[in-house]
């Protein structure tokens, strides 16, 4: 917002803390990113920047006027490759959650890879959508065209691929939201982005439009103008105004993101359900203790059980985080994700200490004008867990204390 008001208007001064925060996380996770960028170049790793942290650096006038999470990036979907990738990670102090020896358990994503300083979280894709289970073809065409599109570009000394213009519109914003997890949830930086490439690279309907049309996208293109469209000053946020015909318009271009969405949660169900009896008395534990109340640390203490440290596999993981989940949510029905936010953390470090992992308890408060939220989540010895589901607690949330210490 502060980009965008005029100079000498009341309200840059007051956003510009929180503008150079954005400014001052970018430089640390630009620092963190360019070695390892430089060290996969060196190696003969292509590798493909976009989304936010590629739209901060090289679209905005300033990192600061556009807000991100995680950094993404594009590699050849070959394992050796992605092998290859994670190994000159290791070698300068990044680390894995170990999704990248499991090539049987990919899906859009074949990597994820944590920096030493814990400013970065690098999602590594091999499909620019995502995927989940089922037939891979479309998504392998777009990945390709993707590629075959894309600019080699000098990233002050380190060479890094950029989408053309065109694709970063129409792929990554309409067909990310559609075609991938979103199903149809805009988010609000769509809007932003795309008046700031169509401005930036002189873009106009009819090449967007054509381009949707060599993709097999016509639909959803017309659709995700419908909802969101700087050219017409469109923009209607409200998923529940905004999905239905964002997804009927997928089904039109022949594709089944819904299906697939389930397919993958048929797939490890029967996985996960073996685990929820074990689990039970660990999610009952933490409802008593979020009833007994007081400070954390005590309940904490007694579930810090002195035994050996053990890495939990990354599917023994993933089904034990997500069991206790599914079992919160059966016990607090009503309440949204922030609201069961203690006694799901409570529950799974409660699981995973008594499982052998070095789970970590955080608890972090956010400030929004004279409201204050607190919340908790859970780490491990590593930082953050992707399985958690929630990879902008540290950023939304300043760390209050966390548990044990150190």
């Amino acid at each position: 917002m502060r980009g965008r008001l005029p100079e000498g208007h009341p309200l840059r001064a007051r956003l510009r803390p929180g503008h150079l925060a954005l400014g001052a996380r970018h430089a640390l996770i630009r620092a963190e990113l360019r070695p390892l960028l430089a060290a996969w170049a060196r190696g003969g790793i292509p590798a493909l920047l976009f989304k936010g942290f590629a739209l901060a650096e090289f679209e905005y006038a300033t990192p600061g006027e556009r807000f991100y999470g995680d950094v993404d990036v594009l590699l050849p979907a070959d394992p050796a490759a992605v092998t290859r990738a994670v190994h000159l990670a290791l070698a300068q102090g990044w680390r894995s959650d170990g999704q990248h020896a499991r090539p049987g358990r990919w899906t859009h994503e074949s990597a994820h890879l944590y920096s030493p300083g814990g400013h970065t979280r690098l999602d590594v894709h091999r499909f620019v959508a995502a995927w989940a289970v089922g037939r891979q073809d479309r998504v392998l065409a777009l990945t390709r065209a993707v590629w075959a599109g894309a600019r080699l570009v000098d990233w002050e000394g380190v060479p890094v691929w950029r989408p053309d213009p065109r694709d970063a519109v129409v792929v990554n914003l309409a067909l990310g939201r559609q075609w991938g997890g979103d199903l149809g949830s805009l988010k609000p930086a769509d809007y932003p982005d795309m008046r700031r490439l169509i401005a930036r690279h002189g873009l106009t309907a009819q090449t967007l439009e054509a381009r949707a049309r060599e993709l097999g996208a016509t639909h959803t293109w017309a659709a995700f103008r419908g909802v969101c469209d700087p050219l017409r000053g469109q923009f209607a946020l409200e998923a529940l105004a905004t999905r239905p015909a964002l997804q009927r318009a997928v089904w039109q271009d022949g594709l089944r993101p819904g299906a697939v969405l389930w397919q993958s949660r048929w797939k490890v169900l029967p996985r996960r359900l073996r685990w929820l009896p074990a689990l039970l008395p660990d999610v009952l534990a933490a409802r008593a203790a979020v009833r007994a109340g007081g400070d954390p640390r005590r309940h904490l203490a007694g579930w810090t059980l002195p035994r050996p440290v053990r890495l939990l596999p990354l599917d023994t993981l993933e089904d034990v985080l997500g069991g206790v989940s599914w079992l919160t949510r059966l016990l607090y029905p009503r309440q949204s994700r922030v609201g069961t936010c203690v006694p799901r953390a409570y529950a799974t470090y409660r699981a995973l200490r008594r499982l052998g992992h070095p789970a970590v308890f955080v608890s972090g408060v956010a400030r929004s004008g004279p409201k204050v939220q607190g919340h908790a989540w859970i780490e491990d010895a590593r930082g953050t867990l992707d399985a958690y589901g929630e990879p902008l607690s540290r950023e939304r949330f300043p760390e209050v204390f966390r548990y044990p210490d150190g």
